[in-house]
Formats: C-alpha cells, sequence, structure tokens
C-alpha cells in the first residue's frame, strides 16, 4: 500500500443497497488513502458488507443517512468531512466503478506542477475493460465536463466552486459542479490511462420494432428519465447564457423529445411510463419543483 507523499487523500463511496460485489471495487482504491468516506443511502443497509470493510479499514469513516438523501448530499457530506480531516483531494466514486490502476492515477496527481487552478482530475470510465492494455504514462487533456465517478476533487476549490446542488437530488449534478468550476476558470484534466471498470447497470439487448435488429441500449428507468429531463433543463436555463454552443435550445428539444421519445417507442419496455415521466419532467421544471420526487 502507497498512500500519496504529497497529498493527503480522502476517498468516498455512496452507497445504495450494494451488494458482496461492492467490496472488490471499493478495495481498489480505498487501500491507497489516508481516510475512506462512506455515505450510505441505502434504504436496505448491507450490514455484512459495511462490517467487512470495518475490518479491512482502520481508516473507514461510516456515515448512514438512514434515507435516500441524494447523490448531491452524500457528496457534499463526504467532502465537508474530508475537509475536516484537513484532506488536500477527495476520490468521489460510485459504488459499482473499480479502478485497473489507481496508484499510477496517484502518482499523475503528484507529477503535476502547480493544481491551484485544478478543480477536478477525471479518469476513463469504461463499461468493458477486458481488452484493455494498461499503460501508466500520465496523458491529459482539458474537459469541460466529466462525471462524477473516480474524481479527485480539489478541496482547497471547494467552497469556491460551491457545493453540489441538493435540489437536483441525482442527474445532472456532476454538470452543475463542472459548470461552475468553468465559471471560475478552473481546469478539469482528463487522464485517458487512468482506467476505471463503470459498470452500465442500464444496458440492455432491445429489438427495433421497424427493423427487427437486436442492439445493445443504454436504457433508464421511469424515475430516472424524470430527473434527467428536468435537471437537464434547469442547467440549460441556468447556464445557457454562459454557454450557448453547449446548451443550444433546438438541439436540445431535438434530442431529449424528438430523438428520445422515438428511441422510447422503438426500443424500450415501460413506454408509457417513460414518456409521462420526460413531460412530468418538463413540468417540474416549468412550476420549479425540484428535490426528491417518486413517480
Amino acid at each position: 500500500m502507497k498512500n500519496s507523499e504529497k497529498y493527503k487523500l480522502s476517498a468516498a463511496v455512496i452507497l445504495y443497497n450494494p451488494d458482496e460485489n461492492m467490496y472488490e471495487n471499493i478495495l481498489s482504491y480505498a487501500l491507497y488513502v489516508t481516510q475512506l468516506i462512506i455515505v450510505d443511502n441505502s434504504t436496505l443497509h448491507n450490514k455484512k458488507l459495511i462490517r467487512k470493510l470495518q475490518d479491512k479499514l482502520p481508516n473507514l469513516i461510516y456515515i448512514n443517512n438512514q434515507a435516500n438523501l441524494g447523490i448531491a448530499t452524500a457528496l457534499n457530506i463526504a467532502c465537508e468531512k474530508a475537509i475536516e480531516c484537513h484532506s488536500d483531494w477527495i476520490l468521489t466514486m460510485d459504488q459499482d466503478s473499480r479502478f485497473l490502476n489507481f496508484p499510477a492515477y496517484i502518482q499523475c496527481l503528484e507529477k503535476l506542477d502547480n493544481t491551484d487552478n485544478i478543480a477536478i482530475l477525471a479518469a476513463n470510465t469504461m463499461w468493458n475493460t477486458e481488452n484493455v492494455i494498461e499503460k501508466t504514462n500520465c496523458i491529459y487533456e482539458e474537459k469541460f465536463i466529466v462525471i462524477t465517478s473516480a474524481n479527485f476533487l480539489n478541496l482547497k476549490l471547494f467552497h469556491t466552486i460551491g457545493k453540489f446542488e441538493e435540489k437536483l437530488f441525482i442527474d445532472m449534478v456532476d454538470h452543475d459542479y463542472c459548470l461552475r468550476a468553468q465559471i471560475n476558470n478552473f481546469k478539469i484534466l482528463f487522464f485517458e490511462n487512468i482506467i476505471v471498470n463503470h459498470s452500465m447497470g442500464n444496458l440492455f439487448q432491445r429489438k427495433n420494432l421497424i427493423t427487427g435488429k437486436i442492439r445493445n441500449k443504454i436504457e433508464h428507468n421511469p424515475q430516472r428519465v424524470y430527473y434527467i429531463i428536468r435537471n437537464y433543463l434547469y442547467t440549460w436555463k441556468k447556464y445557457s447564457k454562459k454557454f450557448p454552443q453547449e446548451f443550444n435550445l433546438l438541439k436540445m428539444l431535438n434530442i431529449f423529445f424528438i430523438h428520445d421519445i422515438t428511441k422510447i417507442i422503438l426500443y424500450e419496455d415501460k413506454k408509457g411510463q417513460k414518456i409521462y415521466a420526460k413531460f412530468l419532467g418538463l413540468t417540474h421544471f416549468i412550476f420549479n419543483k425540484y428535490g426528491k420526487y417518486d413517480l
């Protein structure tokens, strides 16, 4: 086990009704940080998994929210706890993500000459890593937006950027944080050779009703469809004037209504529920209704 010699690192994983497979995922990075912070949003707690992790990791901090408070609230709790522990950076992880080469990630962070204006480091998340050839060189490029899983957040900039937007609950939480980092002229660096196996739990095989062809499709349940459209519209309204190229209204309407509804009709199950969820999300956006909402 090798901790960073240059920085004090925390890692946070947000749990939601996890199974035993999450143990190995968490160990792929938890052994290399000063403390692991588990924020548990579960409605069905896996006490066996927590005990197993506590036995293995003396640096574990376990926070049980007793309910699903959403990804944004859980991330804020973890970041504040890491700041309280005097950490410089916090790794934010989904429970279904596993590193192939986490020690290389630490080395890439340590090689950066100046991190004063770097808000986020991002790894390369893939749903299939079977044929990946591992490389260790720290090639990076600047990105505009990255997903939350497998990010290092610079805690010295956390309060300047502002906390994760809790009224979004889930979906677009990461986009909102990245956009505020951009407004503050902070950088987001993406490391191509830091590989994370990111499970695509919503990947299905579906038959096209017209062509009969079977294809792999990323498919969201009606609850996620609701959050995605509502929160994307929130993000569009908030940032379209600052970033007009990224938030083109006609393009957005085409993708989220014409294209998405066509895809739902041709490929997906629960067609009526998903179309209803999409228009309910639009309605709640219009009437400024946010937070958790159960369909």
